[in-house]
């Protein structure tokens, strides 16, 4: 049996069990799980030896979808990891953490519809891990903005003239997401701050909600690009 039958198989046994009859969304679990298995092979990178996974999945959905999915979001999120662990084995890919699937509601989305996004999880420093690596963001009192990116909840440290944001392995804030441009925008640093640019994205970049091509960043304000939120952070904060 293929692991996306078993998949299927014991989402099956879920819902006609504990969840029969509360499981109302036309979003199906096996779309789901297909479009996580692209995004699984779309992210992954070339390391040491090793080819590496993401381990950080983000499945947007609609409010109404959120709402009929109800508890059952938590069992899916389970056995999706689970799925997403298996694929990880049956190609050969090296997963440093468990793959792990959070829900989010995004506005713009209608009943049935979905986006799915992946990041790749920064590795153990004994590990020789990907060949791209976030910069650590610094502790304590710095002098230096960070950001805080995703539901991965990790900082990264502004530094030089300007760190690039797209899909592209040159960029420093690699977000491995369809619905990111390869060089997407950038964070251009001020003589008092740091600003953010859009570089011709096809999706565009928005702060705070609103789209923009160039806006000088605040504490606290919140970029989008793709699926993803990076709240900027300035230095000292």
């Amino acid at each position: 049996m293929g692991i996306l039958s078993d998949f299927e198989d014991r989402i099956a046994s879920g819902i006609e069990g504990l969840f029969a009859g509360a499981f109302r969304s036309p979003v199906q679990p096996v779309e789901i799980a297909r479009a996580l298995t692209r995004a699984a092979d779309d992210g992954r990178v070339l390391g040491v030896g090793s080819v590496y996974c993401p381990t950080s999945y983000t499945v947007a959905l609609s409010a109404e979808d959120d709402g009929e999915l109800g508890a059952f979001k938590t069992v899916l999120a389970g056995e999706l990891a689970t799925y997403l662990a298996d694929h990880a084995r049956e190609q050969n890919y090296h997963l440093p953490l468990r793959p792990q699937v959070t829900f989010v509601v995004h506005d713009d989305l209608r009943l049935g519809r979905f986006r799915v996004s992946a990041a790749l999880a920064e590795p153990e420093p004994e590990d020789s891990g990907p060949a791209v690596r976030l910069p650590d963001a610094p502790k304590g009192p710095s002098g230096l903005a960070t950001v805080t990116v995703g539901d991965i909840a990790h900082d990264v440290a502004l530094q030089g003239d300007e760190v690039l944001v797209g899909r592209l392995v040159e960029c420093q804030v690699r977000l491995t997401d369809a619905n990111v441009s390869r060089r997407h925008a950038a964070f251009i640093r001020l003589d008092d701050g740091w600003a953010i640019s859009d570089l011709g994205s096809t999706n565009g970049t928005r702060v705070n909600g609103k789209s923009i091509e160039h806006a000088k960043l605040s504490d606290g304000d919140v970029v989008e690009i793709g699926l993803t939120r990076l709240v900027y952070h300035s230095p000292g904060s």
